[in-house]
Protein backbone atom coordinates (compact mmCIF):
# COMPACT_ATOMS: atom_id res chain seq x y z
CA UNK A 1 0.00 0.00 0.00
CA UNK A 2 1.24 3.48 -0.82
CA UNK A 3 1.92 5.76 2.13
CA UNK A 4 -0.23 8.27 0.25
CA UNK A 5 -3.47 6.35 0.69
CA UNK A 6 -6.56 8.19 -0.57
CA UNK A 7 -7.67 8.74 3.05
CA UNK A 8 -4.25 9.77 4.40
CA UNK A 9 -4.54 13.43 5.42
CA UNK A 10 -2.18 14.31 8.31
CA UNK A 11 -3.86 16.66 10.78
CA UNK A 12 -2.46 20.22 10.58
CA UNK A 13 -1.09 21.67 13.87
CA UNK A 14 -3.64 24.51 14.01
CA UNK A 15 -6.49 22.01 13.62
CA UNK A 16 -5.09 19.86 16.45
CA UNK A 17 -4.99 23.00 18.60
CA UNK A 18 -8.68 23.64 17.89
CA UNK A 19 -9.53 20.03 18.70
CA UNK A 20 -7.76 20.11 22.06
CA UNK A 21 -8.59 23.64 23.23
CA UNK A 22 -9.99 23.46 26.76
CA UNK A 23 -9.27 19.72 27.06
CA UNK A 24 -7.15 18.47 29.98
CA UNK A 25 -5.07 15.61 28.56
CA UNK A 26 -2.44 15.50 31.31
CA UNK A 27 -2.31 12.12 33.05
CA UNK A 28 -5.10 10.67 30.89
CA UNK A 29 -5.32 7.57 28.69
CA UNK A 30 -6.08 8.57 25.11
CA UNK A 31 -6.87 6.58 21.96
CA UNK A 32 -5.96 7.80 18.46
CA UNK A 33 -7.68 5.21 16.22
CA UNK A 34 -6.33 6.41 12.84
CA UNK A 35 -2.90 7.56 13.89
CA UNK A 36 -1.30 8.13 10.48
CA UNK A 37 2.27 9.30 10.99
CA UNK A 38 1.46 10.56 14.48
CA UNK A 39 0.70 14.29 14.30
CA UNK A 40 -2.03 14.03 16.93
CA UNK A 41 -0.01 11.47 18.90
CA UNK A 42 2.92 13.89 19.15
CA UNK A 43 0.69 16.62 20.58
CA UNK A 44 -0.95 14.24 23.06
CA UNK A 45 2.48 13.20 24.32
CA UNK A 46 3.56 16.85 24.54
CA UNK A 47 0.49 17.67 26.64
CA UNK A 48 1.41 14.96 29.15
CA UNK A 49 -0.95 12.09 28.34
CA UNK A 50 -0.25 9.15 30.63
CA UNK A 51 -0.78 6.66 27.80
CA UNK A 52 -1.50 7.04 24.09
CA UNK A 53 -3.04 4.03 22.35
CA UNK A 54 -3.11 3.77 18.56
CA UNK A 55 -4.41 1.87 15.55
CA UNK A 56 -3.01 2.35 12.04
CA UNK A 57 -3.62 0.25 8.91
CA UNK A 58 -0.67 1.34 6.81
CA UNK A 59 2.39 -0.76 7.72
CA UNK A 60 4.91 2.02 7.06
CA UNK A 61 2.95 4.52 9.14
CA UNK A 62 2.33 1.93 11.87
CA UNK A 63 6.10 1.53 12.23
CA UNK A 64 6.36 5.27 12.91
CA UNK A 65 3.63 5.44 15.57
CA UNK A 66 4.83 2.29 17.35
CA UNK A 67 7.75 4.33 18.69
CA UNK A 68 5.41 7.03 20.03
CA UNK A 69 2.52 5.05 21.48
CA UNK A 70 1.12 1.71 22.56
CA UNK A 71 0.17 0.15 19.23
CA UNK A 72 -2.98 -2.01 19.45
CA UNK A 73 -3.36 -3.19 15.89
CA UNK A 74 -4.10 -2.35 12.27
CA UNK A 75 -7.88 -2.15 12.12
CA UNK A 76 -9.70 0.07 14.61
CA UNK A 77 -13.02 -1.31 13.37
CA UNK A 78 -12.06 -4.60 15.07
CA UNK A 79 -11.35 -2.91 18.43
CA UNK A 80 -13.40 -4.17 21.39
CA UNK A 81 -14.76 -2.57 24.55
CA UNK A 82 -12.47 -4.76 26.63
CA UNK A 83 -9.36 -3.30 24.96
CA UNK A 84 -10.50 0.26 25.64
CA UNK A 85 -12.29 -0.04 28.99
CA UNK A 86 -9.84 2.32 30.73
CA UNK A 87 -9.48 5.20 28.27
CA UNK A 88 -10.54 8.79 29.03
CA UNK A 89 -10.51 10.28 25.52
CA UNK A 90 -10.73 9.29 21.87
CA UNK A 91 -9.12 11.96 19.68
CA UNK A 92 -9.54 11.09 16.03
CA UNK A 93 -9.14 12.19 12.43
CA UNK A 94 -10.97 9.29 10.74
CA UNK A 95 -10.89 8.57 7.00
CA UNK A 96 -13.31 11.03 5.37
CA UNK A 97 -14.73 8.30 3.12
CA UNK A 98 -16.03 6.33 6.14
CA UNK A 99 -15.93 8.86 8.95
CA UNK A 100 -19.47 8.19 10.18
CA UNK A 101 -18.73 4.46 10.62
CA UNK A 102 -15.48 5.15 12.49
CA UNK A 103 -17.09 7.70 14.83
CA UNK A 104 -20.02 5.37 15.53
CA UNK A 105 -17.63 2.51 16.32
CA UNK A 106 -15.71 4.82 18.64
CA UNK A 107 -19.02 5.57 20.36
CA UNK A 108 -19.88 1.88 20.65
CA UNK A 109 -16.57 0.82 22.21
CA UNK A 110 -15.95 3.92 24.37
CA UNK A 111 -16.34 3.34 28.12
CA UNK A 112 -18.70 5.39 30.26
CA UNK A 113 -17.35 8.87 30.95
CA UNK A 114 -15.18 8.88 27.82
CA UNK A 115 -15.10 11.98 25.64
CA UNK A 116 -14.77 11.67 21.85
CA UNK A 117 -13.36 14.53 19.76
CA UNK A 118 -13.46 13.80 16.03
CA UNK A 119 -12.96 15.56 12.73
CA UNK A 120 -15.72 14.83 10.26
CA UNK A 121 -16.67 15.67 6.68
CA UNK A 122 -19.34 18.36 7.09
CA UNK A 123 -21.50 16.56 4.52
CA UNK A 124 -21.66 13.59 6.89
CA UNK A 125 -23.53 15.59 9.53
CA UNK A 126 -25.40 17.95 7.20
CA UNK A 127 -26.68 15.41 4.67
CA UNK A 128 -28.02 12.44 6.63
CA UNK A 129 -29.31 10.20 3.86
CA UNK A 130 -27.76 6.87 4.97
CA UNK A 131 -28.52 4.69 7.97
CA UNK A 132 -25.06 5.34 9.45
CA UNK A 133 -25.38 9.10 9.06
CA UNK A 134 -28.86 9.14 10.56
CA UNK A 135 -27.66 7.17 13.57
CA UNK A 136 -24.65 9.47 13.99
CA UNK A 137 -26.98 12.46 13.83
CA UNK A 138 -29.08 11.00 16.64
CA UNK A 139 -26.00 10.32 18.79
CA UNK A 140 -24.75 13.89 18.27
CA UNK A 141 -28.16 15.33 19.12
CA UNK A 142 -28.46 13.31 22.34
CA UNK A 143 -24.87 13.24 23.57
CA UNK A 144 -22.78 15.92 21.95
CA UNK A 145 -22.27 18.80 19.60
CA UNK A 146 -21.33 19.38 15.96
CA UNK A 147 -21.79 23.14 15.70
CA UNK A 148 -18.13 24.06 15.11
CA UNK A 149 -17.41 24.27 11.37
CA UNK A 150 -13.65 24.36 10.69
CA UNK A 151 -14.10 25.05 6.97
CA UNK A 152 -11.59 23.71 4.43
CA UNK A 153 -8.91 23.42 7.10
CA UNK A 154 -6.89 20.87 5.08
CA UNK A 155 -6.45 23.18 2.07
CA UNK A 156 -2.94 24.14 3.19
CA UNK A 157 -1.89 20.92 4.93
CA UNK A 158 0.83 18.42 3.95
CA UNK A 159 -1.74 16.63 1.79
CA UNK A 160 -4.40 19.01 0.58
CA UNK A 161 -8.13 18.49 0.23
CA UNK A 162 -10.98 20.94 -0.13
CA UNK A 163 -13.31 18.96 2.14
CA UNK A 164 -15.33 21.14 4.54
CA UNK A 165 -14.67 19.82 8.05
CA UNK A 166 -16.84 19.84 11.20
CA UNK A 167 -15.59 19.19 14.72
CA UNK A 168 -17.72 16.58 16.51
CA UNK A 169 -17.64 16.25 20.31
CA UNK A 170 -19.42 13.43 22.16
CA UNK A 171 -19.57 12.40 25.81
CA UNK A 172 -20.43 8.80 26.74
CA UNK A 173 -22.93 9.04 29.62
CA UNK A 174 -22.45 7.34 32.96
CA UNK A 175 -25.24 4.88 33.75
CA UNK A 176 -23.67 2.00 35.71
CA UNK A 177 -23.73 1.92 39.50
CA UNK A 178 -20.03 1.03 39.91
CA UNK A 179 -18.50 3.95 38.00
CA UNK A 180 -15.46 5.51 39.69
CA UNK A 181 -16.28 9.21 40.15
CA UNK A 182 -12.78 10.09 41.38
CA UNK A 183 -12.10 12.22 38.30
CA UNK A 184 -15.06 14.47 39.12
CA UNK A 185 -13.01 16.10 41.89
CA UNK A 186 -9.79 18.11 41.81
CA UNK A 187 -6.62 16.70 43.36
CA UNK A 188 -5.51 20.12 44.59
CA UNK A 189 -7.47 23.17 45.58
CA UNK A 190 -7.15 25.85 42.89
CA UNK A 191 -5.66 29.20 43.72
CA UNK A 192 -8.48 31.45 44.86
CA UNK A 193 -9.72 33.61 42.01
CA UNK A 194 -10.31 37.14 43.26
CA UNK A 195 -13.55 38.15 41.61
CA UNK A 196 -16.89 39.30 42.93
CA UNK A 197 -19.54 36.68 43.33
CA UNK A 198 -17.35 33.58 42.96
CA UNK A 199 -18.26 30.68 45.20
CA UNK A 200 -15.64 29.17 47.53
CA UNK A 201 -13.93 25.92 46.56
CA UNK A 202 -15.57 23.81 49.28
CA UNK A 203 -19.08 24.92 48.28
CA UNK A 204 -18.51 23.91 44.65
CA UNK A 205 -17.14 20.57 45.85
CA UNK A 206 -20.24 20.10 48.00
CA UNK A 207 -22.54 20.65 44.99
CA UNK A 208 -20.59 18.09 42.93
CA UNK A 209 -20.76 15.62 45.85
CA UNK A 210 -24.53 16.08 46.08
CA UNK A 211 -24.89 15.52 42.33
CA UNK A 212 -22.88 12.29 42.47
CA UNK A 213 -24.69 11.12 45.63
CA UNK A 214 -28.10 11.64 44.02
CA UNK A 215 -27.11 9.75 40.86
CA UNK A 216 -25.74 6.87 42.94
CA UNK A 217 -28.91 6.87 45.05
CA UNK A 218 -30.91 6.16 41.91
CA UNK A 219 -29.45 2.63 41.86
CA UNK A 220 -30.77 1.89 45.35
CA UNK A 221 -34.28 1.57 43.93
CA UNK A 222 -33.12 -1.44 41.90
CA UNK A 223 -31.47 -2.97 44.97
CA UNK A 224 -34.70 -2.67 46.97
CA UNK A 225 -36.66 -4.30 44.13
CA UNK A 226 -34.23 -7.26 44.03
CA UNK A 227 -34.37 -7.69 47.81
CA UNK A 228 -38.18 -7.74 47.77
CA UNK A 229 -38.09 -10.43 45.07
CA UNK A 230 -35.79 -12.56 47.24
CA UNK A 231 -38.12 -12.19 50.23
CA UNK A 232 -41.45 -12.94 48.56
CA UNK A 233 -40.53 -15.51 45.89
CA UNK A 234 -40.42 -18.40 48.41
CA UNK A 235 -44.00 -17.65 49.52
CA UNK A 236 -45.52 -17.73 46.06
CA UNK A 237 -45.16 -14.21 44.62
CA UNK A 238 -43.06 -15.29 41.68
CA UNK A 239 -44.01 -12.73 39.03
CA UNK A 240 -41.40 -10.34 40.35
CA UNK A 241 -41.51 -6.71 41.37
CA UNK A 242 -40.99 -3.87 38.97
CA UNK A 243 -39.97 -0.35 39.94
CA UNK A 244 -40.04 3.07 38.41
CA UNK A 245 -38.66 6.42 39.47
CA UNK A 246 -40.55 9.64 38.83
CA UNK A 247 -39.34 13.24 38.59
CA UNK A 248 -41.65 16.19 37.88
CA UNK A 249 -44.54 13.69 37.48
CA UNK A 250 -42.64 11.88 34.73
CA UNK A 251 -41.17 8.38 34.87
CA UNK A 252 -37.52 8.66 34.02
CA UNK A 253 -34.40 6.58 33.47
CA UNK A 254 -31.14 7.04 35.32
CA UNK A 255 -29.64 8.75 32.27
CA UNK A 256 -32.55 11.20 31.97
CA UNK A 257 -32.44 11.87 35.70
CA UNK A 258 -28.69 12.59 35.69
CA UNK A 259 -29.07 14.97 32.72
CA UNK A 260 -31.90 16.90 34.39
CA UNK A 261 -30.05 17.02 37.70
CA UNK A 262 -26.89 18.22 35.98
CA UNK A 263 -28.78 21.07 34.31
CA UNK A 264 -30.32 22.03 37.65
CA UNK A 265 -26.90 22.00 39.34
CA UNK A 266 -25.43 24.35 36.71
CA UNK A 267 -28.36 26.73 37.19
CA UNK A 268 -27.85 26.55 40.96
CA UNK A 269 -24.19 27.50 40.64
CA UNK A 270 -24.88 30.52 38.45
CA UNK A 271 -27.78 31.53 40.71
CA UNK A 272 -25.63 31.29 43.86
CA UNK A 273 -23.02 33.47 42.17
CA UNK A 274 -25.72 36.02 41.25
CA UNK A 275 -24.20 36.13 37.77
CA UNK A 276 -26.92 38.39 36.37
CA UNK A 277 -25.61 41.12 38.64
CA UNK A 278 -22.11 41.10 37.15
CA UNK A 279 -22.49 40.13 33.49
CA UNK A 280 -24.49 41.54 30.61
CA UNK A 281 -27.77 40.18 29.23
CA UNK A 282 -25.86 38.84 26.21
CA UNK A 283 -23.55 36.82 28.46
CA UNK A 284 -26.55 35.56 30.45
CA UNK A 285 -28.08 34.34 27.18
CA UNK A 286 -24.82 32.48 26.46
CA UNK A 287 -24.86 31.04 29.99
CA UNK A 288 -28.47 29.85 29.62
CA UNK A 289 -27.59 28.22 26.30
CA UNK A 290 -24.56 26.61 27.96
CA UNK A 291 -26.74 25.20 30.77
CA UNK A 292 -29.16 23.66 28.27
CA UNK A 293 -26.37 21.90 26.35
CA UNK A 294 -23.89 21.14 29.15
CA UNK A 295 -25.89 18.10 30.26
CA UNK A 296 -23.93 16.27 27.57
CA UNK A 297 -20.66 16.81 29.46
CA UNK A 298 -19.61 15.71 32.96
CA UNK A 299 -20.51 17.93 35.92
CA UNK A 300 -16.99 18.00 37.34
CA UNK A 301 -15.11 20.54 39.44
CA UNK A 302 -12.61 21.14 36.63
CA UNK A 303 -15.39 21.88 34.16
CA UNK A 304 -17.04 24.27 36.62
CA UNK A 305 -13.80 26.18 37.22
CA UNK A 306 -13.04 26.15 33.50
CA UNK A 307 -16.42 27.77 32.80
CA UNK A 308 -15.95 30.39 35.52
CA UNK A 309 -12.46 31.14 34.23
CA UNK A 310 -13.81 31.71 30.70
CA UNK A 311 -16.37 34.19 32.05
CA UNK A 312 -13.70 36.07 34.02
CA UNK A 313 -11.10 36.09 31.23
CA UNK A 314 -13.58 37.39 28.63
CA UNK A 315 -15.27 39.94 30.88
CA UNK A 316 -13.41 42.86 29.28
CA UNK A 317 -14.56 41.80 25.81
CA UNK A 318 -18.19 41.38 26.90
CA UNK A 319 -18.22 44.76 28.63
CA UNK A 320 -16.79 46.42 25.52
CA UNK A 321 -19.56 44.73 23.53
CA UNK A 322 -22.15 46.12 25.98
CA UNK A 323 -20.74 49.65 25.62
CA UNK A 324 -20.77 49.41 21.83
CA UNK A 325 -24.31 47.99 21.70
CA UNK A 326 -25.61 50.72 24.03
CA UNK A 327 -23.85 53.36 21.92
CA UNK A 328 -25.37 51.99 18.70
CA UNK A 329 -28.82 51.75 20.26
CA UNK A 330 -28.82 55.35 21.54
CA UNK A 331 -27.24 57.01 18.49
CA UNK A 332 -29.71 55.13 16.30
CA UNK A 333 -32.41 57.42 17.70
CA UNK A 334 -31.02 60.82 16.71
CA UNK A 335 -33.51 63.10 14.95
CA UNK A 336 -32.30 62.61 11.36
CA UNK A 337 -31.43 58.89 11.54
CA UNK A 338 -31.30 56.69 8.45
CA UNK A 339 -33.08 53.78 10.15
CA UNK A 340 -36.59 55.33 9.90
CA UNK A 341 -36.87 55.13 13.69
CA UNK A 342 -38.27 57.61 16.16
CA UNK A 343 -35.54 60.13 16.99
CA UNK A 344 -34.78 63.28 18.97
CA UNK A 345 -32.45 66.25 18.55
CA UNK A 346 -31.31 65.54 22.12
CA UNK A 347 -29.45 62.50 20.76
CA UNK A 348 -26.35 62.67 18.59
CA UNK A 349 -25.28 60.31 15.82
CA UNK A 350 -21.53 60.20 16.54
CA UNK A 351 -21.36 60.31 20.36
CA UNK A 352 -23.65 59.98 23.37
CA UNK A 353 -24.67 63.36 24.74
CA UNK A 354 -24.76 64.00 28.48
CA UNK A 355 -28.52 63.74 28.10
CA UNK A 356 -30.04 61.09 25.83
CA UNK A 357 -33.48 59.60 25.19
CA UNK A 358 -34.51 55.97 24.71
CA UNK A 359 -37.95 54.80 23.52
CA UNK A 360 -39.95 51.77 24.72
CA UNK A 361 -38.53 51.67 28.23
CA UNK A 362 -41.51 52.55 30.47
CA UNK A 363 -45.28 52.06 30.43
CA UNK A 364 -48.28 52.67 32.72
CA UNK A 365 -49.02 49.99 35.32
CA UNK A 366 -52.41 48.77 36.56
CA UNK A 367 -52.79 51.74 38.91
CA UNK A 368 -51.45 54.29 36.47
CA UNK A 369 -47.98 54.20 38.03
CA UNK A 370 -44.84 54.14 35.90
CA UNK A 371 -43.14 50.79 35.44
CA UNK A 372 -40.19 49.63 33.38
CA UNK A 373 -40.70 46.99 30.74
CA UNK A 374 -38.43 44.39 29.21
CA UNK A 375 -39.55 44.49 25.58
CA UNK A 376 -38.48 42.77 22.40
CA UNK A 377 -36.44 45.90 21.62
CA UNK A 378 -34.44 45.30 24.79
CA UNK A 379 -33.90 49.00 25.62
CA UNK A 380 -34.25 48.55 29.39
CA UNK A 381 -31.82 45.63 29.22
CA UNK A 382 -29.38 47.72 27.18
CA UNK A 383 -29.51 50.40 29.88
CA UNK A 384 -28.78 47.82 32.60
CA UNK A 385 -25.92 46.39 30.52
CA UNK A 386 -24.54 49.91 30.09
CA UNK A 387 -24.51 50.43 33.87
CA UNK A 388 -22.62 47.16 34.41
CA UNK A 389 -20.10 48.10 31.72
CA UNK A 390 -19.62 51.59 33.20
CA UNK A 391 -18.95 50.00 36.60
CA UNK A 392 -16.29 47.86 34.93
CA UNK A 393 -14.44 50.62 33.03
CA UNK A 394 -14.63 53.21 35.83
CA UNK A 395 -13.88 50.86 38.71
CA UNK A 396 -16.89 52.34 40.53
CA UNK A 397 -18.78 49.26 41.67
CA UNK A 398 -22.20 50.82 41.91
CA UNK A 399 -25.07 48.57 42.95
CA UNK A 400 -26.78 47.59 39.71
CA UNK A 401 -30.48 47.61 40.56
CA UNK A 402 -32.48 45.65 37.96
CA UNK A 403 -34.38 48.59 36.56
CA UNK A 404 -37.45 46.50 35.76
CA UNK A 405 -37.67 45.39 39.43
CA UNK A 406 -37.18 48.83 40.97
CA UNK A 407 -39.31 51.04 43.23
CA UNK A 408 -38.89 54.60 44.50
CA UNK A 409 -37.36 55.36 47.88
CA UNK A 410 -36.30 58.90 48.81
CA UNK A 411 -35.91 59.86 45.16
CA UNK A 412 -33.76 56.82 44.31
CA UNK A 413 -34.54 53.72 42.28
CA UNK A 414 -33.99 50.76 44.63
CA UNK A 415 -34.54 47.03 44.22
CA UNK A 416 -37.96 45.91 45.40
CA UNK A 417 -38.10 43.60 48.42
CA UNK A 418 -41.58 42.16 48.98
CA UNK A 419 -40.77 41.74 52.69
CA UNK A 420 -40.50 45.52 53.00
CA UNK A 421 -43.18 46.57 50.54
CA UNK A 422 -44.45 49.39 52.78
CA UNK A 423 -41.06 51.12 52.54
CA UNK A 424 -41.47 51.99 48.86
CA UNK A 425 -43.45 54.37 46.71
CA UNK A 426 -44.85 53.75 43.26
CA UNK A 427 -42.87 55.31 40.42
CA UNK A 428 -44.37 58.45 38.91
CA UNK A 429 -44.12 59.75 35.36
CA UNK A 430 -42.41 63.14 34.93
CA UNK A 431 -40.41 62.61 38.15
CA UNK A 432 -36.62 62.50 38.07
CA UNK A 433 -35.00 59.58 39.93
CA UNK A 434 -31.42 58.73 40.82
CA UNK A 435 -30.23 55.40 39.36
CA UNK A 436 -26.55 54.45 39.45
CA UNK A 437 -24.61 56.57 36.97
CA UNK A 438 -27.76 58.34 35.76
CA UNK A 439 -30.71 60.46 36.64
CA UNK A 440 -33.78 59.23 34.76
CA UNK A 441 -37.28 60.53 34.04
CA UNK A 442 -40.01 58.58 32.25
CA UNK A 443 -42.96 59.71 30.15
CA UNK A 444 -46.24 58.00 29.33
CA UNK A 445 -45.36 57.69 25.64
CA UNK A 446 -42.72 55.16 26.76
CA UNK A 447 -39.58 57.29 26.53
CA UNK A 448 -36.95 57.51 29.24
CA UNK A 449 -34.81 60.65 29.48
CA UNK A 450 -31.37 59.96 30.97
CA UNK A 451 -28.66 62.28 32.26
CA UNK A 452 -25.07 61.28 33.09
CA UNK A 453 -24.44 62.41 36.68
CA UNK A 454 -20.65 62.60 36.25
CA UNK A 455 -19.11 64.38 33.26
CA UNK A 456 -15.90 62.32 33.61
CA UNK A 457 -17.87 59.06 33.32
CA UNK A 458 -19.70 60.43 30.27
CA UNK A 459 -16.40 61.35 28.59
CA UNK A 460 -14.77 58.03 29.52
CA UNK A 461 -17.69 56.15 27.95
CA UNK A 462 -17.49 58.04 24.64
CA UNK A 463 -13.71 57.72 24.41
CA UNK A 464 -13.83 53.98 25.15
CA UNK A 465 -16.42 53.43 22.40
CA UNK A 466 -14.39 55.57 19.98
CA UNK A 467 -11.38 53.37 20.76
CA UNK A 468 -13.43 50.19 20.17
CA UNK A 469 -14.81 51.47 16.87
CA UNK A 470 -11.51 52.98 15.75
CA UNK A 471 -12.58 56.57 15.12
CA UNK A 472 -10.94 59.65 16.70
CA UNK A 473 -12.61 62.12 19.04
CA UNK A 474 -11.37 65.67 19.58
CA UNK A 475 -9.27 66.33 22.68
CA UNK A 476 -12.23 68.15 24.21
CA UNK A 477 -15.75 66.85 23.60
Amino acid sequence: MSIFDKDFFPTPPDVITQMLTGVDISGKSVLEPSAGKGNIVDELNRLGADQVLTFEKNEDLATIVMDKSKYLGRDFMEATKEQLSHIDFIIMNPPFSRDEQHILHAWDVAPEGCQIIALCNSETVNNQYTTYRKRLGTVIKDYGDASQNLGDCFSKSERKTGVEVTLVKLFKPIVSDDFDYEGFFMEEEPREIQAEGLMPYNEIRSIVERYIGAVKCFDEFKEVSDRMDQLVNPVGLTDGFSYKVGYNNEVTTKLDFSKELQKTCWKHIFSKMNMGKYVTSGVMEDINKFVETQSKYPFTMKNIYRMLDVIIQTRGQTMDRALEEAFDKITMHYHDNRYHLEGWKTNSHYLINEKFILPNVVEPGFRGEMKFKISSWGNAEKLMDLTKALSYITGQHKETVPINQSRAQNGNLVEYDRNQKDAYEDLDFHTKYDWGFFEVRGYKKGTLHCWFKDEKVWEMFNRRVAEIKGFPLPEKI
